[in-house]
């Protein structure tokens, strides 16, 4: 079985394989527009967070709890939850995952049931705690997280090609792509 940790090193891996990659080629690429897009996505993975899923929704509640109430202390209750959670059936009056002892109990023996979980179980279980208690933040924090990932991977990789056509003259092409190009940094990513 993988665990999260293992599974969200192997994506940083990937993701630092790309990056030295471009480290070593953004000086060498002259044309204006492909170095801005390797620039910037040098700038993207250099903002995303390292963290696991879990203790990324863990800091999204904590923050949440330290910078608001979480239940209504007036008459206009929705003044003591973040914007992130106005579309949540319980906001203004009392978030269940931060008020109610029961469910912070539960959330702690689910941290601690996920920590040697897979990256995959810890999003399905995190989701299934998210919709048992409408927590539209947690579930909307599951989502950005992991289309951050899986879009910047993407991005690098297309990048990556583009680079390394531009790098080479097109008769190398075929060759660079099947020596040393596309296929071996497809392998060093554990891509088939």
């Amino acid at each position: 079985m993988r665990h999260a940790t293992d599974d969200a090193h192997q994506r940083r891996k990937r993701i630092d394989r790309l990056y030295e990659h471009f480290e070593d080629v953004v000086g060498l690429i002259s044309e204006a527009d492909l170095q801005d897009d390797v620039l910037d996505w040098m700038d993207d993975a250099d903002e995303l967070p390292a963290t696991s899923l879990l203790t990324q929704i863990e800091t999204l509640l904590a923050d949440f709890e330290t910078e608001n109430e979480m239940y209504a202390t007036a008459v206009n209750g929705a003044e003591d939850f973040p914007d992130e959670c106005s579309d949540c059936e319980h906001y203004g009056v009392a978030c269940p995952v931060l008020t109610n002892r029961y469910e912070e109990i539960e959330r702690k023996r689910l941290r601690d049931r996920l920590r040697d979980a897979s990256e995959d179980e810890t999003k399905r279980e995190l989701r299934r705690y998210a919709g048992r208690n409408g927590c539209v933040a947690m579930l909307a924090e599951i989502e950005e997280w992991e289309t951050d990932y899986s879009d910047l991977l993407e991005r690098g990789r297309k990048l990556r090609r583009e680079t390394f056509h531009y790098l080479r003259p097109a008769e190398e092409h075929t060759y660079a792509e099947e020596t040393v190009g596309e296929a071996t940094a497809d392998a060093t990513e554990g891509r088939p």
